[in-house]
């Protein structure tokens, strides 16, 4: 019988340990793991961040820009323009960790960029939540990109409300060209310009509204290309795709 007993002793001291050291999973705000997430976006682009998140303490913040056009802004090219980029973004993802929250003071000289920083570091704590969030989508712009080709590519901006997609925008890029030749950045990148309305396929445009219109009134990025514009039509759905990928609640 004291063996028993002393057995029993020892199952329930040692159950008590482990939940002392590890703590009761129930009461953790966050998963363990490594989060993507984007802020919302506007003509200007957006920003990423990757969080590293352990027992609720964000371990590292890793921080990319893009332009409107859907390309990352590197410092080497981007800086020549705004300078303090780079510094902005170090700055504020060492803020962000030794406060252990998305709210932190802004980066002087760079306020739209430290409010994205700190939105796409909310939305990816959002992501990380133990207890999944009850709404399918986060509420806000968000912006997708298509595969880059040589002739171009498309962007979305989505706009989703409660769950509900409530506006579609939609543009298509073509490569700058002066002299005859294709412009490219410090890096050798394509600089791209969007089709305006003076571009001469009528096809082209009544996809841009048909596309948008179909993808609000069903609910879905599922919809029919636009007859003669079939390329395009294509770039569109899967740009509208992937921003309704970025706005999804749960990772």
């Amino acid at each position: 019988m004291r063996r028993l007993i002393s057995s029993a002793l020892i199952t329930v001291l040692s159950l008590s340990l482990i939940v002392f050291m590890y703590g009761n999973s129930s009461t953790r705000t966050y998963r363990d793991g490594t989060f993507v997430a984007v802020s919302q976006a506007d003509r200007y682009g957006y920003v990423m961040v990757t969080v590293v998140l352990e027992n609720d303490k964000i371990k590292d913040v890793r921080i990319k820009e893009f332009d409107g056009f859907g390309v990352e802004k590197l410092y080497e090219v981007y800086g020549q323009y705004f300078p303090v980029l780079k510094e902005a973004h170090e700055t504020l993802a060492k803020r962000i960790v030794e406060a252990n929250s998305y709210q932190v003071d802004v980066f002087t000289g760079a306020t739209g960029t430290s409010k994205k920083v700190m939105e796409a570091v909310k939305f990816a704590l959002e992501k990380a939540k133990v207890e999944p969030s009850e709404t399918k989508y986060l509420n806000g712009t968000f912006m997708g990109v298509s595969d880059f080709t040589a002739r171009g590519h498309a962007v979305a901006w989505v706009t989703i409300e409660n769950d509900k997609i409530v506006k579609v925008e939609l543009e298509e890029t073509t490569p700058s060209v002066k002299d005859g030749q294709v412009v490219t950045d410090a890096a050798g990148r394509t600089v791209w310009v969007f089709k305006g309305s003076d571009y001469p396929w009528p096809e082209f445009h009544e996809a841009k509204k048909t596309i948008a219109k179909a993808v609000v009134e069903k609910q879905t990025y599922q919809v029919d290309v636009y007859t003669g514009a079939t390329s395009s039509s294509n770039k569109f759905i899967q740009a509208i795709q992937r921003a309704l990928e970025w706005a999804r609640a749960r990772q």
